[in-house]
Formats: C-alpha cells, sequence, structure tokens
C-alpha cells in the first residue's frame, strides 16, 4: 500500500506539472497575438492621423486646388447665363483663345513674357495650379468668350495679386502688347473671393459717396466722400500732382447737373464768369477692391480732365486711364492724345 501511494502521489505530481507547463505557454502565444494586433491598430491609427492631418495642412494652405476649381466652374456657369454670354474655361478643362493666344499654354511657354501691361505698369502674369508658388502674379484660371457674334472677345484672367483675389479683364486686338485692368463687373470680382476666401466682400455703392451731396454743397461744404487729398495724373505737365479739399474757403460750392451726371459745382467766392469746374466721386475696383475715385472735369460742357485717386501710387499706375462712364473729353483734350 505504501508503494502504491508513492506512486500515486508522483502520477499527480507528473499531471500537475504537464498542467502547469500547458497552462504557461497558452498565455505567451495569446499575449504575441494580442500584441501584435494592438501593434498593427495603433499603427493604422498613426497611418490614419498622419492622413488626415496631411490632407487637412494641405487644404488649409492651398489657396487653389480642385474644389474651388469646380466652384469656379459653377459659378461662371450660373454668371454667363445671366450676363447673356458665353465662355470657355481652363476650369472646365477647357484651352481659352484669345486672338490666337491659347491659355494656359501663352502663360506657361513665355509668349506674353513683358507683353502685359496693367494700367502704366509691366506685369508677369504666372500659370498656377495652386496659388502657392512665389510669384505676385498667379493666374489659376482664364476664360474667354463673349456675347454670340462679338467681334472682339473678352478674357479674364482669375489672379492671386500677392495672395489676394483679383479679377483682370482684356479685350486688346492688336495682338504686340495684352493691355489688362480690373474688370469692373463686381458679380465677378464678389464671386471669385468668395471662392479664394469663403466670404463674399461686401459691394458697395455709389450713392454711399454722394449721401446728402445736394444739402453739404448748398451749406457751402465738401460731401464727406469728397474730403482729404487725392492725386491725378497730369497730362499736360507729364506728372503726379494731388489736391487737398477739406474746407472750402475761397470757393462756392453749388449741386449741379451737366452731361447726364449730378455734381459737385466749383466756382470761386468771387467769380462771376467762366464755366468753373466739376467734381463727381464713385466706386471703381483697383487690384480686386473697390477704391474711391473722383472725376474731375471743366469747362461749359463739363468736359472731362481727368480721375483722381486716394493714393498717388495708384494714380501713377492709372495714369489716364478711362473706365467709359466719364464725360466727354473738349476738343482741346482730345487733340493731346
Amino acid at each position: 500500500m505504501k508503494k502504491v501511494w508513492v506512486g500515486l502521489v508522483l502520477g499527480s505530481l507528473l499531471l500537475a506539472g504537464c498542467s502547469n507547463s500547458s497552462k504557461s505557454s497558452a498565455p505567451k502565444t495569446s499575449q504575441k497575438a494580442m500584441s501584435t494586433k494592438v501593434a498593427s491598430k495603433q499603427t493604422t491609427k498613426r497611418g490614419n492621423a498622419t492622413s488626415t492631418n496631411e490632407s487637412g495642412s494641405q487644404a488649409k494652405a492651398t489657396l487653389w486646388n480642385v474644389g474651388k476649381k469646380a466652384a469656379l466652374s459653377t459659378f461662371m456657369a450660373s454668371w454667363q447665363r445671366e450676363m447673356g454670354q458665353t465662355y470657355v474655361g481652363t476650369y472646365d478643362d477647357k484651352a481659352p483663345d484669345h486672338l490666337g493666344f491659347r491659355f494656359p499654354d501663352a502663360l506657361r511657354d513665355g509668349s506674353l513674357a513683358g507683353r502685359i501691361k496693367w494700367g502704366s505698369q509691366s506685369v508677369d502674369l504666372k500659370w498656377s495650379k495652386d496659388g502657392e508658388d512665389s510669384s505676385e502674379f498667379q493666374v489659376v484660371a482664364v476664360a474667354t468668350g463673349g456675347k454670340a457674334n462679338a467681334q472682339y472677345p473678352n478674357t479674364y484672367f482669375f489672379c492671386l495679386h500677392n495672395r489676394r483675389p483679383v479679377v483682370f479683364v482684356t479685350q486688346t486686338t492688336n495682338g504686340d502688347e495684352l493691355f489688362i485692368h480690373d474688370t469692373q463687373n463686381s458679380a465677378l470680382q464678389a464671386g471669385f473671393a468668395k471662392i479664394i476666401t469663403g466670404s463674399r466682400p461686401t459691394t458697395l455703392t455709389d450713392s454711399a459717396l454722394n449721401v446728402n451731396m445736394s444739402r453739404d454743397a448748398k451749406a457751402n461744404q465738401w460731401p464727406q466722400g469728397y474730403q482729404g487729398t487725392w492725386y491725378y495724373y497730369d497730362k499736360y505737365d507729364h506728372k503726379i500732382n494731388s489736391m487737398t479739399q477739406n474746407d472750402t474757403d475761397g470757393l462756392k460750392l453749388s449741386y449741379a447737373a451737366a452731361e447726364g451726371q449730378k455734381w459737385i459745382h466749383i466756382m470761386g467766392a468771387e467769380q462771376t464768369a467762366g464755366a468753373g469746374n466739376f467734381e463727381y466721386v464713385r466706386y471703381h475696383y483697383f487690384d480686386g477692391r473697390q477704391i474711391p475715385v473722383l472725376m474731375n472735369a471743366s469747362g461749359a460742357g463739363a468736359w472731362f480732365d481727368n480721375n483722381a485717386y486716394p493714393s498717388a501710387a495708384a494714380a501713377n499706375q492709372m495714369r489716364d486711364w478711362q473706365y467709359g462712364d466719364e464725360s466727354k473729353t473738349s476738343p482741346a483734350a482730345d487733340s493731346l492724345d
């Protein structure tokens, strides 16, 4: 019996050893598998996080991308219907043709290098895929077209000037130089600005500059929109001159209508003869933003003399540029052109 008991004990110990060995090896395999799964999940999460962060960073930093290109396509489709016009645009993966210049190739191959002028300034328009290079003028889209059977096309350049949205337009026909200027179409300027910045700028109206114009003139004081220093290009002196309008000492102001326009009429306080001078302030787009532009006229016919600007730089840039709403010029002034 004693030997049997010893055998039983030894058997139990052997069984216990086998059992413990089995139990201790199982967790090792399980832990390894779990560790592999956790590591895999963490790697996936890190990869997703990196992808998300890079994507989010890229979307935030890029001024122009596929989404904004599609937004401009949608906007232009609506705008041209309202205008009764038709345009071919790079935003639809088309190649607009302005009198032999095909875009964007004409901006890529250098065929327009040194041939583009914005007012008195030569500018270098560069084609950009994302608006993120170091060029001063980055064109991200071009559209060419107009009304059916129009003799010459309008071509719009959707541009980032020092990263600020501005829409330029040209109707140049001679082929030697391409003259561009801000489009005065507020829907285009504001629509493009919203696509770039996410916020539509308020469109300012001329009435805001001419509020109480008649009342102030009768009181012999400058309306608020007419006050301050104005700069203009004098085609007789060929230089930028300035005039400051804060008080009316020595002047007599009145409110007058001439050439289909309402004016501030200016004469000397003691003046009894002569036609005097005329002024009218209105908004025009310059560098993608609306600025007040003062129209100066003189003579019996309120003949246009020049446009004056709030800064000397703008006056020098635009010089003798005319927007199309100016009064007629005198025969003497026409002979200078």
